[in-house]
């Protein structure tokens, strides 16, 4: 455990200059600890999120099997965005676990509502989404994923376009083991100074897709989990 008390004493061996460098510095630290808050975690989790490219976005566009593009403009766009996830599996016992969901957070934007008092930023949504994977191995690098549709991405964002899905808005994720929260993470880490910012948003679901509902259903197979499917 850090101690302060030790770490503020004057050293009297210092110069004055030395030791106001250090404290401005211990002041910085503390600063830091208390805006920008650790994400819970539960103790002796079996799976976390990685620490670095823990969710990672793209635009991705799907294949054309052989049909037509209803799209009335030109300039529609065509790309979906694909968040991925990337965790760490160690059961406690056994080289699987039975069963892990995810749920996510997309921020975005509103601009139809007309209750906001920004028309230009519109009002602060999230599309909300989960996937429960089945057999979850053990492993150092395992992922998951989700996708948003064109249209949806172009109805949400700002007039700076769909890439602010990427740019710009934040994404939160929870991972879920046996109905218990085993972990959390934004893609913006350290952005956000309260931690459950993506609370506050309006949610809406049924937007964001699982990747059997999505035209990326037989991509990167062997890099996800199973999905459990619903029971008849």
């Amino acid at each position: 455990m850090f101690d302060l008390r030790w770490a503020l004493q004057l050293d009297r061996s210092m110069s004055f200059h030395v030791t106001t460098l250090r404290r401005l510095f211990l002041f910085g630290l503390l600063v830091g600890l208390i805006s920008n808050p650790v994400k819970a975690q539960a103790p002796n989790s079996p799976i976390i999120f990685a620490n670095q490219d823990a969710i990672v976005t793209s635009f991705v566009t799907a294949a054309n099997l052989g049909g037509t593009s209803s799209s009335s403009s030109s300039d529609a766009n065509t790309q979906w965005l694909k968040v991925e996830i990337h965790y760490s599996v160690t059961p406690a016992t056994g080289d699987f676990l039975d069963s892990v969901e995810f749920k996510i957070w997309i921020e975005g934007r509103d601009l139809l509502d007309t209750s906001s008092t920004n028309p230009d930023e519109g009002t602060a949504i999230g599309l909300t989404g989960d996937v429960t994977y089945v057999n979850v191995p053990k492993g150092k690098d395992d992922y998951g994923v989700f996708y948003v549709h064109p249209d949806t991405l172009t109805r949400y964002s700002t007039a700076r376009g769909y890439t602010d899905f990427d740019r710009q808005f934040d994404i939160h994720v929870q991972v879920f083991v046996g109905g218990a929260l085993m972990d959390e993470i934004d893609k913006n880490q350290g952005k956000e100074t309260d931690p459950k910012w993506f609370q506050a948003l309006k949610p809406i679901a049924g937007l964001v897709y699982r990747q059997n509902q999505s035209p990326f259903i037989m991509a990167d197979s062997s890099r996800y989990p199973a999905i459990k499917l619903p029971t008849q």
